[in-house]
């Protein structure tokens, strides 16, 4: 009796032992499922908060780097204006070339010394814009990229070598000087001096003066400015209300003074020796008429 009953007893402590394995293995599964949920979860978050730094980061660098370009490209946005509208020259390699907002004075009764009749006061004013310069020397390594063709005239390499060439924007204001000079109320003056463009005939002095003209006319042409003149109202002393043209306008302009001190330092020495200039080689071309 005691054997049958400590078998059945057995029996059910067996039974009883598998189901609280299988409890276990529940239990157990479970614990695993849940940690590896909470794994997940974690790896999730951690996840996400990597992007998510990732993203900011390459937020912040593409903004800094977007402000240093843009920094970069304000500060050279005056070069690379110059660089697409004009000829190089070494004025643009040395970034002598700025530009500031001016107003222009453009008053029709108000004069200026610029505009008085022909005297030393006048003369003084338009030879200080530089507009009698001498030459300036480009250097050989820059002559092509500046427009100068190898057979043109050269300085000797034993005084420094290079090209002598003018400020194009110098001699405009020299022919428009010019052009000053020849006005109707001041012509008879420098004719008397006979100095300069006045020393030789009358024909080449036409020559001269129509020249200067035209390189003016084709240089506004070139530049041609497409701002606008507006209109102000002007009631004349004892005369009713009209419009009148305003013409202090703003421009953007060319620091002048930069340019002008450039040139006046880089003038080739006022008497060079006799023998500062090459000789053409063999192959330069040498013209039979005035280009």
């Amino acid at each position: 009796m005691f054997s049958e009953k400590s078998k059945r007893q057995r029996a059910y402590e067996d039974v009883d032992d598998a189901e609280s394995t299988e409890d276990l293995l529940e239990h157990s599964e479970k614990d695993a499922s849940n940690r590896s949920l909470r794994r997940n979860n974690s790896s999730g978050k951690t996840q996400w908060i990597v992007i998510s730094l990732l993203l900011f980061a390459t937020s912040i660098l593409s903004a800094s780097i977007g402000l240093f370009v843009g920094r970069t490209w304000l500060l050279n946005l005056d070069r690379l204006s110059i660089r697409h509208t004009s000829q190089y020259s070494p004025i643009v390699h040395d970034g002598t070339v700025a530009y500031d907002w001016i107003r222009f004075n453009g008053s029709l009764l108000r004069s200026n010394t610029f505009r008085e009749d022909a005297g030393p006061a006048v003369d003084a004013a338009w030879k200080s814009l530089g507009a009698d310069f001498r030459a300036v020397r480009i250097p050989a390594d820059l002559a092509e990229k500046s427009g100068l063709a190898s057979d043109q005239v050269k300085v000797k390499q034993e005084y420094g070598g290079g090209y002598p060439a003018h400020v194009e924007g110098l001699h405009h204001l020299h022919c428009l000087n010019l052009l000053r000079k020849s006005l109707a109320w001041n012509f008879d003056y420098y004719q008397k001096q006979g100095l300069g463009p006045f020393s030789n005939d009358g024909t080449i002095l036409k020559h001269h003066v129509t020249h200067c003209l035209d390189i003016l006319r084709q240089q506004l042409m070139c530049t041609v400015d497409v701002g606008v003149l507006g209109q102000v109202w002007y009631e004349p002393p004892g005369k009713p209300l009209q419009a009148f043209v305003d013409f202090n306008t703003r421009h953007k302009c060319r620091n002048f003074e930069n340019i002008r001190d450039w040139a006046e330092v880089h003038q080739l020495p006022e008497h060079p020796p006799k023998d500062f200039l090459e000789e053409p080689k063999e192959g330069d071309r040498i013209w039979h008429t005035v280009p």
